[in-house]
């Protein structure tokens, strides 16, 4: 089978959920025998409107599309993109293509593929098809739970929760500091301010500024969606809540995820002579909810626990870098370690090996949560807010422990249980397993492949 994997994003240079998810499905599927390939939308460093090339990531074939349209509403429709597209289905011809996600890219890919009469499928990651901030967290941090998908959205996306006062220079300075020596920084940093000079649209444009523009992006993402052969989500918890959101227009299947856990060895965690450790492992963005576990961690007694936190901002977003500042100096406790050094994804059971029990505190619907499963196959238990894609697979009191979303004094009472309750972490460890294997996820994608071409033959 020929199939061609679309992602926003691809290695080396981004390293987040979406881009090694799949790239661990495609290089999994080749190993098989099929023929894959994989197109991916990068921040441009070029001048044109639409820029492509080819490379080769490991084992797999990569079309790049810099992707930086000067029209407004190119990621909705956009002529050069649809031809590039249909110039680069013609030299593929896939049997199936597979969209992991579409945010540096355009709705036309999937106008094109339906013309050209080749099944997509269509996963979804996120919320972005229908929400502008992506994750259903308002932009004053409140969950966004029964939206109107115009009026509401349009307040929403005036709310900003601002830079603390006298933050501003010394996080400009911070962004200058941390990109200074890296290239590839530099041309994506000029690259966005040269749009914004341009057009007054950090990339990719996209106008809504008005009700009237979320009621036509989202009738043209709902055109698009009843094009696709199939769309699934990543998760339960992703595929209800976007058709709650999407008030039933669609239908979503859930193929529950799975991470390459292959890296990861089991291990049983128990009580020992020194402070518990209690790890966090992703990026430190707002809506990840590393400040609300600090919340948590200093109502703890001092000295019976530790708190390790692993992971940075997206060194090239000044309101990253900022939440990142207020984030060290809310680390400045007692027993409070950062781990800011980055690590490749093989490498996460060194992590893992460094804490007891992980905890996943987002503050917005998270729509799975990798490391979740990887502490799952490590033995380590996991604390998770009650809602979202980890409350799935987390069982409360078997292999972990759940707690209100957004609640810091509820997540600090669900933490002090296993400092109260030294049996607990052996208990909890005992039971940890993942709930299938990455070899059952890939044969559930592609059994989902073949279903589709079977009844188009």
């Amino acid at each position: 089978m020929k199939i061609l994997h679309v992602v926003h994003q691809f290695l080396p240079h981004h390293h987040h959920g979406a881009e090694v998810s799949t790239y661990e499905l495609a290089s999994m599927q080749q190993k098989l025998g099929h023929q894959v390939s994989v197109v991916a939308g990068e921040s441009s460093p070029h001048r044109e409107t639409i820029f492509h090339e080819q490379d080769q990531y490991r084992e797999l074939k990569v079309h790049r599309i810099y992707f930086s349209p000067q029209a407004h509403n190119g990621w909705l429709a956009h002529n050069g993109f649809a031809k590039l597209w249909g110039k680069i289905l013609e030299s593929e011809r896939p049997d199936i293509v597979h969209v992991q996600h579409l945010k540096n890219l355009s709705l036309s890919l999937i106008d094109v593929t339906y013309e050209m009469n080749i099944p997509l499928v269509f996963t979804l990651r996120d919320y972005s098809a229908l929400c502008a901030r992506f994750h259903l967290a308002k932009g004053d941090g409140t969950l966004c739970r029964t939206p109107n998908l115009a009026s509401d959205c349009l307040q929403c996306m005036s709310q900003k929760r601002p830079m603390e006062s006298g933050e501003f220079l010394p996080t400009t300075f911070s962004l200058l500091w941390n990109n200074i020596g890296n290239p590839r920084s530099w041309k994506i940093l000029s690259q966005l301010a040269s749009i914004r000079l341009r057009s007054g649209k950090t990339y990719p444009p996209i106008r809504l500024t008005a009700e009237a523009d979320f009621t036509h992006r989202n009738d043209m993402v709902f055109e698009r969606l009843k094009k696709c052969s199939r769309i699934t989500a990543i998760s339960s918890d992703t595929a209800s809540r976007f058709e709650s959101l999407a008030s039933n227009r669609v239908s979503v299947t859930a193929i529950e995820q799975i991470p390459d856990t292959r890296s990861c060895v089991w291990e049983q965690r128990k009580a020992g002579n020194g402070p518990l450790r209690f790890g966090y492992i992703g990026k430190l963005a707002y809506v990840k909810g590393p400040h609300l576990l600090l919340d948590a961690f200093q109502q703890l007694p001092q000295e019976q626990a530790e708190l390790h936190l692993f992971g940075g901002p997206t060194r090239t977003n000044i309101h990253q870098l900022a939440y990142w500042r207020k984030l060290k100096r809310l680390a400045d406790w007692p027993g409070v370690h950062l781990h800011s050094e980055p690590f490749e994804s093989r490498n996460i059971n060194k992590v893992l090996k460094q804490i007891d029990v992980l905890i996943s505190p987002s503050v917005c619907f998270e729509t799975y949560g990798r490391v979740v499963a990887e502490a799952l196959a490590s033995g380590v238990p996991v604390i998770c807010s009650d809602e979202g894609g980890p409350a799935g697979i987390i069982e409360p009191d078997v292999n972990g422990l759940t707690f209100p979303i957004g609640d810091a004094g509820a997540l600090a009472q669900t933490m002090q249980r296993f400092i109260d309750e030294p049996d607990l972490l052996e208990t909890l460890s005992a039971e940890t397993r993942v709930p299938k294997t990455p070899d059952q996820y890939v044969d559930e994608v592609l059994a989902l492949y073949d279903e589709i071409l079977s009844t188009r033959n």
